[in-house]
C-alpha cells in the first residue's frame, strides 16, 4: 500500500513538472506573425521566453542583420550601445553591450560570446553565453552572468525562414520578479518586429556570406 501510494505521488509531481515547464502564448501580433511564449523555469522565479516569426527572405540576410554589430541597437529591445571586442573566421565574436532600464533600475552590461554554426540541414543556429573578463566590470551598472540566448533559423518552402529565439536568465541586482515577467514578453516582441523592418533593407538583402549555405545550392 505504502509503494503504490508513493509510486502515485511521484506520478504527481511528475505531471505537475511538465505542467509548469510547459510554453503558454503571452504576446501575439498577427499582422506580423510574430508569438511570444513564456514559462516558468525550475529554481528561479524569472520566466524565460520563447519567440518566432516567419518571413520570406534569404537566409543570408537574417545573418547579415544578426551579426551587423554597430545597427544592432536599432532592433535589439532595451540595448543601449554594443562593441565589437574580437571577431574570428565569421563564425565567433565577442562584443560589449550596455542595456538601458527604467529608472530606478541601474543599467546592465555585458561581454557576450556568440557562436554560429549551420547544420547540413541548412539550419543555422546562434548561441550567445556571457563571459568574465575583457572589459573592467563598470560599479555604476549591474553585470550580467546569468543568461543565455538562442537564434534559430530554419529554412522553409517559398523562401520562407523561420526565425525562433530563446531566452533565459536573471535581470541581475534585484528586480521584482512579478515586474520582470510582466514585461518580458515585450522585449522579443519589440525585437523581432524590429529585425523583421531591418531585413528589408538592401544593403541586408543584397549581402553574399560566404560562411552561410542557402538552400538548395
Amino acid at each position: 500500500m505504502e509503494r503504490s501510494l508513493c509510486l502515485v505521488l511521484l506520478l504527481c509531481l511528475c505531471t505537475a513538472a511538465a505542467h509548469a515547464s510547459e510554453w503558454k502564448l503571452s504576446r501575439q501580433d498577427a499582422a506580423r506573425d510574430i508569438r511570444v511564449y513564456l514559462r516558468e523555469t525550475p529554481g528561479t522565479s524569472y520566466n524565460n521566453f520563447y519567440a518566432v516569426t516567419r518571413v520570406k527572405t534569404r537566409l543570408s540576410t537574417v545573418v547579415a542583420v544578426l551579426s551587423d554589430v554597430p545597427a544592432m541597437p536599432e532592433w535589439i529591445a532595451r540595448l543601449r550601445s554594443v562593441k565589437l571586442i574580437k571577431r574570428e573566421a565569421d563564425r565567433e565574436m565577442w562584443v560589449h553591450s550596455i542595456y538601458k532600464l527604467p529608472y530606478p533600475f541601474l543599467e546592465r552590461e555585458a561581454v557576450l560570446h556568440s557562436i554560429l554554426r549551420q547544420e547540413k540541414t541548412g539550419i543555422v543556429e546562434i548561441t550567445t553565453r556571457p563571459e568574465k573578463g575583457f572589459i573592467e566590470a563598470n560599479p555604476k551598472r549591474v553585470r550580467l552572468l546569468n543568461m543565455s540566448s538562442t537564434w534559430r533559423l530554419t529554412p522553409e518552402k517559398d523562401g520562407v525562414v523561420k526565425i525562433e529565439m530563446w531566452g533565459e536568465g536573471d535581470p541581475g541586482g534585484y528586480v521584482p520578479p512579478m515586474l520582470f515577467n510582466y514585461n518580458l514578453p515585450d522585449e522579443p516582441a519589440q525585437t523581432l518586429k524590429f529585425l523583421r523592418q531591418m531585413l528589408t533593407r538592401d544593403k541586408y538583402q543584397k549581402k553574399a556570406l560566404a560562411y552561410i549555405r542557402e538552400p538548395n545550392t
